[in-house]
């Protein structure tokens, strides 16, 4: 087998023998290649008799060890901050998504490490357990944006029906890469043969849901900020968009690399690095450490000017669109009237 080095480009098709798949056992529907069903260390001993084959193995191995020891760890990071925030408020679909991303990515790291280990996982079992968690996250980020925009425009159906109708097609990508050969490369170890189109398609089934439940969000929000200016809104608006702006950029520039092997095979290692930039933006924008509250300056102000003080978090937005809308507080000689919206 030719060698590569690891960055670079290097035709996937080549990888594969022709006419391979008329040989080969089918799992599922799904042909399996020999090479597929190691474990990186019989992968590595298989070339003990080409020295430079298998240093190049070996690095290849390492590389892509170190690579998914540091995503393990932003991933350990999002689980325990995602566990502290859902302790805090239980009830929020939004925070159980994140736990479900973090965790997932955790598994992913616990089988890329399982498939190091002698006896321990094949490359095609780490594989298709990070084909799952991968469209997994995608569904994870698409409910939560679209709970966060359900909300903020009252529970509105037709963008629940609309936003459901996007998220629906999103396990096409699982389905793709499922049924992708999956096989060794000296340069990299562990791979997936997905087709050219692949990263294109997941950028489709990604980005429109993303876009449109993300420009939904910050309108209504801006439309509020519009209406009391209050710094919360205000901050709200400025959080909002970064945040949703930076997952569709990330996806966006992932993908990118992924499609036109930008690092060469490592090229693939991008599907994680989008997951993980998902999973922490998703953590930050939950946490509610970081919640906005004003009460205390718009209180003070309040008492000079009588202007309207408003007092909310993000993760009490649901609360301010489903109960009796907003509750407001003006300070009327002394003492503070509730006023219902």
């Amino acid at each position: 087998m030719t060698s590569h080095s690891l960055f670079e480009y290097v035709d996937r098709d080549t990888l594969l023998e022709p006419g391979w798949e008329k040989n080969a056992t089918y799992l599922w529907g799904t042909p399996i290649r020999p090479l597929g069903e190691l474990g990186t260390i019989d992968y590595v001993l298989q070339a003990q008799d080409n020295l430079q084959d298998m240093r190049m193995r070996a690095r290849g191995v390492f590389i892509q060890t170190a690579t998914i020891c540091v995503v393990g760890y932003v991933f350990l990071r999002n689980c325990i901050i995602s566990v502290q925030i859902t302790r805090r408020r239980p009830y929020v679909l939004s925070h159980w998504c994140c736990v479900v991303q973090a965790a997932s990515g955790i598994g992913y790291t616990i089988c890329a490490i399982l498939l190091i280990v002698p006896g321990g996982l094949s490359c095609r079992q780490a594989l298709w357990y990070a084909c799952t968690t991968i469209s997994l996250s995608s569904l994870c980020v698409s409910v939560t944006l679209l709970q966060r925009a359900y909300l903020a425009h009252g529970r509105s159906r037709r963008l629940l029906v609309l936003g459901i109708s996007f998220i629906l097609p999103q396990p096409i990508a699982a389905y793709i890469m499922w049924t992708s050969p999956i096989s060794m490369a000296p340069s990299i170890g562990c791979i997936l043969l997905y087709p050219y189109y692949f990263p294109w398609v997941k950028f489709a089934l990604d980005a429109p849901i993303n876009i449109l439940l993300s420009v939904a969000f910050i309108m209504v929000v801006h439309k509020q900020y519009q209406r009391f200016g209050s710094a919360a809104w205000a901050q709200l608006v400025r959080n909002g968009t970064q945040t949703m702006c930076a997952i569709v950029l990330a996806n966006f520039i992932c993908m990118f690399s992924v499609a036109f092997e930008v690092f060469g095979l490592f090229s693939e290692m991008f599907l994680a690095f989008d997951w993980i930039i998902a999973s922490t933006l998703l953590v930050r924008y939950c946490d509610s450490r970081k919640a906005l509250s004003t009460e205390s300056t718009f209180l003070s102000n309040s008492r000079k000017t009588g202007k309207i003080s408003l007092l909310i978090t993000e993760t009490d937005l649901e609360h301010a669109h489903t109960s009796a809308a907003m509750t407001l507080k003006r300070y009327h000689g002394g003492r503070y009237t509730i006023i219902q919206e």
